[in-house]
């Protein structure tokens, strides 16, 4: 049977080709065929350090390996920032504060009195226009503490404080020795109670050798202003 069918086959081909017409195949063999022709096909392996580019299997299969890595977020954030010119927070640099190069002065201060005490002591001897003019207690100024500066002399601090608490004051120089001292204190003035009397000045006690403008203080100095009785 079988022989007999393949005898057929071979007469119809004879017949088909002296007659120039064609024969349509069945579907199933001719997709067979092209399949065993695309099998028959080699595809070129890359070369390994071949430049020739990669196939579209390799292109897609990078793409997938590169798109499951792990990408690190932080270097990108850094970049775009730097790309799109926004600013990067920095730590803040300190820095030593500058050292002041001003000396801070220390304050200084002294106490100061102004009396007239010793008049009333002696108020017998003195007539009631003599004594018009004196406190009842004998204090012009009561000893309080004042402000001094460096090179202050006992006459800048009398001067100062007698302008500042509206006291009458009147100062002169002396002929031989051309230096500031004081002739009245509250319209109490030198030779009023006696030929010799006047005011002087003691610091800390004692009375200096040397005029009021010519003695200069220290902090915490005791300045004592006193009207002395004269004979």
């Amino acid at each position: 049977m079988k022989y007999k069918i393949l005898a057929l086959l071979s007469l119809l081909c004879v017949f088909c080709m002296l007659a120039g017409c064609k024969i349509e195949l069945p579907a199933q063999v001719t997709s067979s065929a092209v399949q065993s022709a695309e099998s028959s096909k080699t595809v070129p392996s890359q070369t390994i350090g071949s430049s020739a580019p990669a196939t579209s299997v390799q292109a897609s299969s990078a793409a997938e390996s590169a798109s499951s890595a792990p990408v690190s977020s932080t270097p990108l954030k850094v970049k775009a920032a730097a790309s799109s010119g926004a600013a990067v927070s920095k730590a803040p640099i300190t820095s030593k504060p500058a050292a002041s190069t001003v000396s801070q002065t220390k304050t200084q201060s002294c106490t100061m009195s102004i009396s007239c005490s010793e008049i009333i002591k002696n108020l017998d001897r003195f007539n009631a226009e003599q004594l018009s003019v004196v406190p009842k207690n004998g204090i012009i100024y009561a000893e309080k503490s004042v402000s001094i500066q460096d090179g202050d002399t006992v006459f800048d601090v009398i001067l100062r404080e007698t302008k500042a608490n509206g006291i009458q004051m009147e100062h002169g120089k002396s002929p031989a020795f051309q230096l500031e001292y004081i002739k009245g204190i509250a319209n109490i003035y030198e030779k009023a109670f006696g030929a010799t009397s006047g005011w002087m000045y003691a610091v800390n006690g004692k009375q200096p050798p040397v005029g009021c403008s010519s003695y200069k203080l220290k902090s915490g100095d005791k300045i004592q202003w006193i009207f002395q009785c004269g004979t």
